[in-house]
């Protein structure tokens, strides 16, 4: 690790910590073990709280970019400029919500989790760092732009989740039953029917919604 990432880290750690309870031990060494800029590309986007951007670019700002990735601050991985405008096709998470997301998931060791929306690769390495080699997580991408590098950010990582590219909605029924699914965007039925009685789904982006599956 670069000698700087260590400080980083820790700024990081207060971040969270000033907006939200820190961080559970197991989610907190797994942020450890999974650096951020692993899965910021060279250049991107910063998301303020007021919905503009900040472009940051590695190669002609090094100090800034490094600072963008261990602040607090979403930031845009991917977008395409289209006649309607800007359109975000992945953004890696604020690390306040990727806490908020994982507390409420309550990933363990030996889990078997569905993620929908590979995204970054950031929060599919942290689940990874989670249920253990034990586990296993399936991650479905639709962007298959993004999901060729996540794979590759991934491999990177050393974590080898089960990536699909393709349309969320279906899940993965040949890879469940899951005791975990975590996907930013509505919960569908088949979500539910490829859970096991117990397992807890998390969906939603800016209000997460954590829901137990009953057993009927």
């Amino acid at each position: 690790m670069l000698p700087h990432i260590a400080w980083r880290l820790e700024a990081m750690m207060a971040t969270i910590a000033d907006q939200r309870p820190p961080a559970a031990r197991p989610i907190e060494q797994a942020l450890r073990k999974v650096p951020r800029h692993w899965f910021v590309p060279p250049a991107g986007l910063v998301l303020h709280d007021d919905d503009s951007g900040t472009p940051i670019d590695r190669d002609l700002d090094p100090p800034a970019w490094w600072d963008a990735v261990y602040s607090g601050k979403p930031i845009v991985t991917r977008f395409d400029e289209g006649i309607g405008g800007t359109r975000y096709s992945c953004v890696n998470p604020a690390p306040a919500l990727v806490v908020d997301l994982l507390e409420l998931l309550d990933p363990r060791p030996g889990q078997r989790v569905l993620e929908v929306g590979t995204g970054s690769g950031w929060l599919t390495a942290l689940l990874c760092r989670l249920v253990g080699e034990s586990g296993s997580v399936t991650s479905i991408e639709e962007d298959a732009q993004v999901a060729e590098r996540a794979r590759r950010d991934l491999a990177a990582a050393g974590v080898r989740p089960h990536l699909i590219v393709g349309g969320g909605r279906r899940g993965c029924p040949e890879r469940g039953p899951y005791d975990r699914v975590l996907a930013l965007a509505t919960v569908p039925d088949s979500w539910v029917s490829q859970a096991r009685p117990g397992a807890v789904i998390v969906g939603g982006w800016d209000r997460a919604a954590r829901l137990v599956v009953a057993p009927d």
